[in-house]
């Protein structure tokens, strides 16, 4: 049988890399995207009228939420209803490892998705991956690494970052393969490391000078707040950076390298595919 299946989100980290992946003889790709793009579907979270047509014919969707929202869980309840009642199977969703920490609200936003997930009446699995190793390349360390100077709440915690590439070719395997039903998978790189290891990492990579600073609570929630940051959202981040400092995101998953067959990509690895990114 020939699958279609919708790639919410197919412009971001996980998005991009999993949208050549599912190309194959019985797979399609749907890439759905805010934008007006060559080849995309329209889809944006706050237009519901776009969800529908993205769905068409659908078999499977991988489903990113929302950007910079606290609790997104209505309009994702109300999303899959309708891919629901348009004939699709299964979801894939995006989550975070976040949610299993115990700084976690037994209520917050993106527990609430997971929830809305698993009652959506389809074949539904989660992913929940650590901090992506693409933050220090294009995310929210990129802007410090390229001023020379990185600050966090974390201190000397430790938390195994994974690479974008494992998390979407577990996504691909969920979304076209038999056995993935009704799981959440813990996704991590294969060692945990300190914001502050990182970024020696890349100053040893590109030959520059880049300190690490660290923040209190009170300093990193200004901060967040300084970038523009919804302050219901700016907690979240928060409430994570704090999880780190205090040793909750040191645990080392082995679901990547049962999932896809191979061990997941190392943050030398990583490093070494982006020197060339002007930091």
């Amino acid at each position: 049988m020939h699958k279609k299946i919708l790639v919410i989100g197919a412009t971001g980290k996980t998005g991009r890399c999993l949208v050549p992946m599912l190309a194959g003889n019985t797979v399609t790709a749907r890439p759905a995207s805010r934008k007006k793009l060559t080849g995309h579907v329209l889809f944006d979270w706050a237009s519901p009228e776009t969800w529908q047509p993205a769905v068409e014919g659908i078999n499977a969707v991988y489903l990113v939420g929302p950007d910079l929202v606290e609790d997104p869980s209505g309009q994702v309840t109300a999303f899959l209803d309708s891919a629901r009642q348009a004939g699709v199977a299964r979801v894939v969703g995006l989550s975070s490892l976040g949610v299993s920490f115990p700084h976690e609200p037994p209520m917050s936003g993106r527990s609430k998705v997971e929830s809305a997930i698993m009652g959506s009446g389809l074949e539904w699995t989660i992913l929940r991956p650590s901090g992506f190793y693409q933050n220090f390349s294009e995310g929210f360390f990129a802007p410090g690494l390229a001023a020379g100077r990185v600050q966090t709440a974390t201190g000397s915690g430790k938390a195994a970052f994974i690479d974008a590439t494992d998390i979407a070719a577990v996504a691909a395997v969920a979304l076209t393969q038999p056995g993935h039903t009704g799981q959440i998978y813990a996704l991590t790189g294969p060692q945990a490391f300190s914001i502050s290891e990182g970024v020696e990492v890349f100053a040893r990579s590109t030959g520059r000078t880049i300190s690490y600073g660290a923040l209190t609570e009170d300093e990193f929630r200004s901060m967040m707040l300084g970038f523009g940051l919804p302050a219901a959202f700016a907690e979240v981040v928060v409430r994570d950076q704090l999880a780190i400092r205090n040793g909750f995101a040191t645990e080392v998953s082995e679901v990547v390298e049962q999932v896809i067959g191979r061990p997941p990509i190392s943050f030398a690895q990583f490093v070494d595919s982006v020197v060339n990114v002007s930091l």
